[in-house]
Parts: C-alpha cells; structure tokens; sequence
C-alpha cells in the first residue's frame, strides 16, 4: 500500500479508538470522516472510470455522493456515541490494535457503505425498472434455453450454447445473422408492444423477446439485461396508457394514482408499521434491530412488487427477504421468519389497499 495512504494510520488508529469510545471528540470525528470521505471518493471514482455510476441518475459531483454515501456511519445515539462504528467494531478500538488490518478494516467497511448507498439511490430513482429487471432474471433463471453472461460490466441474456465451438462458428459464419449487433431499444420495444395483451408473465414477454430477436438475422439473437427490461417496461407502460380507461372507473371525477403516489402510501404505512411495531419486536428481544430493518427492507419490494407497476407477482415472500438476510434457505425463512413476516405483510397490505381506496 502506498506510504501516501498510511502516513496517517497512527494518528487514524488514535483517532478510532476516541470515536469508538464512550465521549468522541470533535477533532477525532473530523479526521476518520475526512478519512472515510477520501475512502469514498476513490470508490466513486474507480466506479466511475468502470462506467458502472450512473451520473444520470445521481446528477452530483463525486465529492457530494461521497458524503451521503458514508453520511449513515456517523449517525449518533442519544449518547452522542457513533453506534454504527462501535457495531463494526465490535465496541471502542483496542489501544494494541494493529494499525494495517485496523486501517484495511475501515476501508472494507466505507465501500461496503459506498456500495449499499448506491444500490439505494438507483432503487429509489427507479423502483419499478429495479422490479422489471429482478423480474426478468428470475425468468431467465426459468427458461432452459437462456442464461446470463457477462461481457464487460454489462450482463446480457443469452442463448445457452451461443459461444460455440469452432466447427459451429463456422457453420454460424455462413448465415446472414450478424453477432454483435443488438436491436436498437426503439424497435425492439415497438415489436413488444404488440405481444404485452398475449404475455401474463414476465417469462411469457421473455419469450416474445427471443423469439423476434431470432426472427430478425440482422440481428444478435442476445441483449443487454438492463435494456431489455427497460423495452418491456416500456411496452407495458405504452399499452396501459391505452387502456387503462376501459375498466370500470369507481370515481370518475378524480385521477387515478401514479406509480410514485402508491409508492409514497406504501412507504408512509410501512414507516408507522415499523414504528408501531418496534416495541414489540426488537424491544422484546424476538428479533435484532438488522433484522428488523431487513424485514421492512423486503418488506417494501413485495408490496411495490405487488401494487406498483411492472408489477412482479412472481416475487415470493422468501425471495424479498432473502435479498437482504444474505444465504437466508427456505428452511430458515419456513423456521425463524415466516409467522412475523407474513403477519407483517398482511398488515400492510390491509392498511395500503385501505388508504388506495380512500386515494382514489
């Protein structure tokens, strides 16, 4: 590791232990953020130069994002301790701590940080493309004949067998398909839009997919994952504005609800749920406060999953949380979680369909 980004270990490693312990000082806080800021910065800009940050949605220099994205570690407690540190922890800094794995564990945990940030500012700028594309590899999971593959930093769903041997590539070289030259999102979306009213399924517009990027040889008969989603939301979206205003319509007079309406009843109910319920769960002990987050956490895509359009009804209860309680099988979410999520659940959902129905 370069002298550059050690000088400051021993002053770091006093710093910590300060930070850590029961009475921070303003002058130790200020030099671990200012640490934990350049940590940040250098995340951000390593994704950056991947072209994995997606400036379009963020819209901010780097240095902004790098203070939000580490803004949840330095949160107080009614102490005025820094709870979040202490957790990583494991309480206040050891004097004897070495300073290598002590400044090599800080850095673990500020782009562990950067990357969660990101991945809720995409989800919370585009919930329902995030619905679409979860959606859409569980369906390419389903279907036998695709998978997943990586080309770059970008995933595409393809063929399975598509990278053939050399005999095959050869057979491949004398048929006018040309590799490599995925249909433009424009076209692709317009042949969709014809087969949404047909398709019931995420699996069943997949289908509708391949087939037409196989009937076009001009063609690769792949695409990129994220486009792809991005076509069949908006085909969906296209029919719907169409005819939405075929069924029966209970109020007239007022407009029906956007997406990020029911968004704002789903999370305003799952906000006083959770507090409604804290006591009970975490305050009794039955369940850690991380687990308690986790379950609102899932808790939020499986109603979004289920109220917002695209909707995704294939999202199951232990696929929403297995999301978020990392290796979670089915026979631990059947065991220790099911009985309080579903209940949770259904008390949502109850309390949602009310204030829709009032909404519209």
């Amino acid at each position: 590791m370069p002298a550059a980004e050690t000088g400051d270990s021993p002053a770091l490693q006093r710093a910590l232990r300060v930070m850590t312990g029961p009475d921070p000082t303003r002058r130790a806080t200020r030099q671990v953020v200012r640490r934990c800021h350049q940590i940040a910065r250098a995340a951000l800009r390593q994704k950056k130069r991947a072209g994995s940050l997606r400036e379009d949605v963020l819209g901010e220099d780097l240095t902004d994002l790098a203070v939000d994205a580490i803004a949840e570690l330095f949160e107080r407690d009614e102490k005025g301790q820094f709870p979040e540190l202490q957790r990583y922890f494991g309480g206040q800094v050891a004097p004897g701590r070495s300073e290598g794995p002590l400044t090599e564990d800080l850095r673990r945990l500020v782009q562990s940080a950067v990357t969660d940030w990101l991945f809720e500012a995409y989800r919370a700028a585009d919930r329902s493309l995030s619905n679409q594309i979860r959606a859409l590899k569980r369906a390419v999971g389903q279907h036998e004949d695709l998978h997943l593959q990586r080309r770059g930093m970008v995933q595409w769903v393809e063929l399975v067998g598509q990278r053939k041997s050399p005999r095959s590539r050869e057979k491949t070289r004398r048929t006018s398909r040309r590799p490599g030259r995925p249909m433009p999102l424009e076209a692709l979306e317009a042949h969709l839009t014809g087969e949404v009213e047909a398709a019931s399924s995420a699996g069943d517009l997949l289908e509708k997919a391949i087939n037409t990027l196989r009937a076009h040889p001009d063609y690769e008969a792949a695409y990129p994952l994220t486009r792809l989603a991005q076509a069949m939301r908006a085909a969906r979206a296209r029919v719907q504005s169409v005819t939405e205003h075929s069924g029966p319509v209970v109020h007239p007079d007022r407009p029906v609800l956007r997406p990020e309406e029911t968004q704002a009843c789903i999370q305003n109910t799952l906000s006083a749920l959770r507090s409604e319920k804290r006591p009970t769960y975490v305050g009794e002990g039955k369940i850690s406060e991380e687990t308690y987050s986790a379950y609102f956490a899932a808790l939020q895509e499986r109603l979004e999953a289920r109220f917002v359009p695209p909707a995704d009804p294939e999202l199951t209860h232990h696929g929403a949380l297995m999301e978020h309680l990392s290796g979670l099988s089915k026979e631990t979410y059947r065991d220790q979680h099911r009985a309080r999520f579903e209940y949770l659940f259904r008390q949502a959902r109850e309390r949602i369909v009310d204030r829709l129905q009032d909404a519209v």
